[in-house]
C-alpha cells in the first residue's frame, strides 16, 4: 500500500506556496529528452515553479542525461531509485515536491508552453477544485496510438455523461492520470498511491477520491502530447493488466464471483459489454465517418481489458498483484 504522504507544500491565504511538476521516467531518455524540452519553455505561471525527474531504475544512461541538461537550473532536481513500479515513482515525486500545487506528468508528453499557467489559472479560478485533469493527444501521427487516445478519451466522457457533464467540468471516480495537477493537501487527506497496482493505480486512487468527496475536474482545452507508439501486442497487453486491475477494485466494492453461477454471469454478461462499449466509444470519438475504422481496434482493446477482467475473477478472486 501506499506510504505515509507527510506534509508536502502548504497553501496560505487561499495562495499557493508554488506549483512542483514530477517527471515519472524509466529506460525511455530519448522521449525524456523532449518531454524535458518542453518543460524548459513552460511560462512563467505566477508563482514559484520547480522540476522534480524521478527516474525508476533506468539502465539505459538517463539520470546522467538528467544531469547534464539540468545542470545550472536551479529549480530542477533528479531523484533515482532502485526500480519500483510507477505508483512508488509517484509517491518518490509527491515526497520531494516543495510546492502546494502539483503536477505529475510522464516521459512520453510534450507540455505546452502554458501548461504551468493553465495549471495556476485553475486552481485560482476554481477554488473548489483539488484535482484537474487534460486532454491527452496523440502527437506520434500513427493510427494505433490515435485510437488509444480516442479510447481513453471515451472513458473520460463516459464518466462525464453519467454525470450530467457535456463537456469540461468534474465528475466521480476519473482517473487522476491525464498531466494531472493536484493540490497537495489531498494526499495527506486520502493517502498516496497504492503501489501494490503495476497497471490501474490511478484508477484506484481516483475511487478514494470519490470515496471521499472529491471529483476530478477535466480542462480538455490544454492539451498533452503523447507520443509513444505501442505495437498492437504492447496495448493489447496493457488493457488485459489494467482489466485485471479492475476486478481487484471490483471486488474491492462487494464484487464476487467466488462461486460458478456467480462466474457464469459474469463470463455471460461479458460479450455483450463488450460490443456495446467498443461501439459506444468509437461513435463517441470517430463519429459516423471513422467509426468503421476505429470500431475493430475499440472492439480488441475492450476484449481485451474485459478477458483480464475475467481472468482475475477466475483466479482467487484477483489477488493483488505486485510489480
Amino acid at each position: 500500500m501506499a506510504s505515509d504522504p507527510g506534509n508536502p507544500g502548504s497553501e496560505a491565504g487561499g495562495e499557493a506556496a508554488g506549483l512542483t511538476i514530477v517527471v515519472l521516467t524509466r529506460d525511455r531518455r530519448e522521449l525524456l529528452r523532449g518531454c524535458l524540452e518542453s518543460l524548459f519553455a513552460q511560462e512563467d505561471p505566477g508563482v514559484p515553479l520547480e522540476f522534480v525527474v524521478v527516474d525508476d531504475g533506468s539502465g539505459d544512461g538517463t539520470a546522467a542525461m538528467v544531469r547534464e541538461l539540468i545542470a545550472g537550473r536551479g529549480n530542477w532536481r533528479l531523484v533515482s531509485q532502485p526500480r519500483r513500479g510507477i505508483a512508488a515513482a509517484r509517491n518518490a515525486g509527491i515526497g520531494a515536491a516543495r510546492g502546494a500545487w502539483l503536477a505529475i506528468v510522464a516521459d512520453d508528453y510534450l507540455l505546452p508552453a502554458g501548461y504551468a499557467r493553465a495549471i495556476a489559472d485553475y486552481f485560482r479560478l476554481h477554488p473548489q477544485a483539488e484535482v484537474v485533469r487534460f486532454r491527452v493527444t496523440d502527437a506520434s501521427a500513427g493510427f494505433l496510438a490515435r485510437v488509444i487516445c480516442a479510447y481513453q478519451e471515451a472513458g473520460i466522457q463516459r464518466r462525464l455523461a453519467a454525470a450530467g457533464v457535456l463537456a469540461g467540468g468534474s465528475a466521480p471516480g476519473l482517473e487522476a492520470s491525464g498531466a494531472a495537477a493536484f493540490r497537495c493537501r489531498v494526499f495527506r487527506r486520502v493517502g498516496l498511491f497504492d503501489e501494490s497496482f503495476p497497471r490501474g493505480e490511478d484508477t484506484e486512487f481516483g475511487r478514494r477520491l470519490a470515496t471521499a468527496g472529491i471529483a476530478v475536474h477535466y480542462s480538455p482545452a490544454t492539451r498533452i502530447g503523447h507520443r509513444v507508439r505501442p505495437s498492437l501486442a504492447e496495448a493489447l497487453g496493457k488493457a488485459f493488466v489494467g482489466g485485471r486491475a479492475s476486478w481487484r477494485l471490483h471486488a474491492a466494492g462487494g464484487g464476487r464471483a467466488s462461486s460458478p453461477p456467480a462466474f457464469a454471469l459474469l463470463a455471460l454478461h461479458a460479450p455483450a459489454a463488450t460490443l456495446y462499449w467498443s461501439c459506444w466509444r468509437a461513435w463517441r470519438t470517430g463519429g459516423p465517418l471513422r467509426f468503421p475504422a476505429y470500431w475493430p481496434l475499440m472492439l480488441a482493446l475492450e476484449t481485451s481489458a474485459r478477458a483480464g477482467f475475467l481472468s482475475a475473477a477466475l483466479s482467487r478472486g484477483g489477488a493483488p498483484e505486485r510489480p
